[in-house]
């Protein structure tokens, strides 16, 4: 038992059981609901000023997503000492631990699992929401194997047509203009964050790998990386195009999903916020309808709320039939692929090298041309100059210039997966004002409004000084329909 002072609400609903993980800028613990006994994770934080604008991007970002393959926000409380998030449970762990202990993923299971990360990114993007920290480690799976994305603590909201300026997130999942420290659109850099992600989940390490940070960067900022002999083909040719280092030419998630390796099935989901049947049921537990009715409208995410979503979340995936739950789902079979062709083991031990003439898969692009990318035969042991519309991949020599590289097949031996190092985030001290490059007077004011607004909401949800000058990350809850991807 792990409890912290000054947390008689939270003890009063919530039976606090023990530490499970590290959530970003604070600890996963293990609780269960006081009245229903069901479990959920509480994500505890200290309330410090300087973390606020982080606390308030994760909390902005979960409250608007609402997709099965993201975890699901129940709760916030706030306290002088701590902040807590109550969110469903992950009881599968996340993808980095699963990786280290038990390996490289089966393509198979590995596309069913990226096909579910794509539609949770898409969904993201759709609403104007970059991540900007995508990781195996931020990947949780639920008892099913089923993917929740978490961590949305440096996801910020994004105009397209801007540039984002902060470097955050982890390292060897920086994309290369972000190793430049250059301005970059967040979902190329989410996409970047895709392949690397891809790339270690198949083969168990890192694709860019070096003894100094220098070295690595070096690396990332050239596109060198080896692929093993174990890939298929279009495997290989997925993380080859999602690690383009010109951002202008890198897919978009919509581009990935018409990728043959990928298989994805889009839970389309049509719901009713307010179910009778779950409101008779908080009913029969002593809360008042009409209070429950009037967080729910205003979005307060208090004890109410809280119930009542963990409930209905469980009444959706165990109790449609007792609680009534009115959620339809329709599973459409958007990526339905060929079936892949596997490269046999070798007889003699040694990694079986791809022939020549085995096809590579392009994803078709909007521009610069809607052909697929071409496929360049060459004898073996040659390289193979690409072509000005191939991507730039592995082994590239000159500095990023986007412009032409050689590219060249490695061969690795097998991954060991408990070589993979632990992965540090490294947020920066610069604020974004990204939504951003703000120098408009609007959105100045705008953002003041907003500042007022959070302080306003946690000085109604507990001690939280009104008057406290805080630097927060601005959010907006308009939807804005994504601009066309111009690669």
């Amino acid at each position: 038992m792990d409890c912290h002072p000054n947390t008689e609400s939270l003890n009063s609903q919530y039976m606090v059981q023990f530490p499970i993980g590290h959530g970003g800028f604070g600890s996963v613990q293990l609780a269960y609901h006081r009245l229903t006994g069901i479990p959920v994770a509480i994500k505890v934080i200290e309330n410090l000023e300087e973390d606020l604008r982080f606390i308030v991007s994760e909390m902005m970002a979960l409250e608007r997503l609402h997709h099965p393959n993201i975890i699901r926000l129940f709760q916030v409380l706030v306290t002088t000492e701590y902040i807590y998030f109550i969110t469903e449970l992950a009881p599968g762990g996340d993808l980095l631990r699963r990786v280290k202990k038990e390996g490289r993923l089966q393509e198979e299971e590995a596309q069913k699992i990226f096909g579910q990360i794509l539609s949770a990114i898409k969904y993201c993007h759709d609403l104007n929401i970059v991540h900007r920290d995508l990781k195996p480690a931020n990947i949780l799976l639920d008892e099913e194997g089923n993917v929740k994305l978490a961590d949305f603590g440096l996801s910020t909201s994004w105009r397209p047509g801007t540039l984002l300026h902060q470097r955050c997130g982890t390292k060897r999942f920086n994309a290369p203009e972000q190793v430049l420290g250059l301005g970059y659109d967040g979902k190329k850099t989410d996409v970047w964050s895709l392949g690397v992600l891809l790339y270690l989940i198949t083969t168990g390490n890192h694709p860019f790998q070096g003894d100094t940070m220098e070295e690595i960067e070096g690396k990332i900022v050239t596109g060198s990386y080896d692929i093993p002999a174990h890939v298929s083909g279009q495997l290989e040719n997925l993380i080859h195009q999602i690690l383009t280092v010109d951002p202008e030419r890198r897919p978009s998630i919509e581009d990935l999903q018409q990728h043959p390796w990928i298989k994805w099935k889009e839970n389309i989901a049509s719901e009713t916020l307010l179910d009778p049947k779950v409101l008779d049921t908080l009913s029969d537990l002593g809360f008042n309808r009409n209070d429950v009715l009037e967080s729910l409208q205003n979005n307060r995410y208090d004890e109410l709320m809280g119930t009542y979503l963990i409930i209905r979340e469980q009444a959706r995936k165990v109790l449609p039939l007792e609680l009534g739950c009115n959620t339809s789902v329709t599973s459409v079979d958007v990526g339905a692929a060929p079936p892949v062709s596997l490269v046999c083991p070798s007889v003699s031990g040694l990694p079986p090298k791809r022939r020549a003439s085995e096809p590579t898969f392009g994803l078709h692009h909007t521009q610069p041309s809607h052909q697929p990318l071409p496929v360049v035969p060459a004898a073996p042991g040659q390289k193979v100059a690409r072509s000005a519309s191939m991507p730039i991949c592995c082994h590239q020599k000159k500095s990023p210039t986007w412009s032409s590289a050689t590219l060249s097949r490695g061969e690795t031996s097998l991954s060991v997966s408990s070589s993979i190092p632990e992965e540090e985030t490294t947020p920066s001290s610069r604020n974004d004002s990204d939504m951003e490059n703000a120098q408009n007077p609007q959105n100045i004011g705008c953002f003041q409004r907003l500042c007022k607004r959070i302080r306003a909401c946690f000085s109604r949800l507990c001690c939280f000084s009104g008057d406290q000058e805080t630097q927060v990350q601005p959010m907006f809850n308009n939807k804005v329909a994504p601009a066309t991807e111009t690669g």
